[in-house]
């Protein structure tokens, strides 16, 4: 399994029907509540960090760089494709 990638849910797993997550090691279901406006509230107050936006930015190319799996021409299929959705949102 990759680093990061998720184990496939079973099939009769309550959590895929209901929409609520289920702690595997209890079985008990966890709580949960939309933070979506109250995130949104506090990134407008802080503002936008323009070098932390460049940071995170370089960090997807270098991501896609050395990816140990992509062959080159993924990469700079992947790499274009950032580029393109970078351009389009500036």
């Amino acid at each position: 399994m990759v680093a990061g990638q998720e184990p496939p849910i079973p099939p009769n797993d309550p959590q895929q029907e209901s929409g609520e997550l289920i702690d595997p090691k209890t079985g008990k279901r966890v709580p949960t509540r939309d933070m979506r406006e109250e995130f949104a509230r506090i990134s407008a107050a802080e503002g936008r960090d323009p070098e932390a936006e460049r940071a995170f930015v370089e960090s997807k190319f270098g991501m896609i760089r050395t990816h140990p799996t992509l062959s080159e021409a993924e990469k700079k299929a992947a790499i274009a494709d950032l580029e393109e959705t970078l351009k389009r949102d500036t």
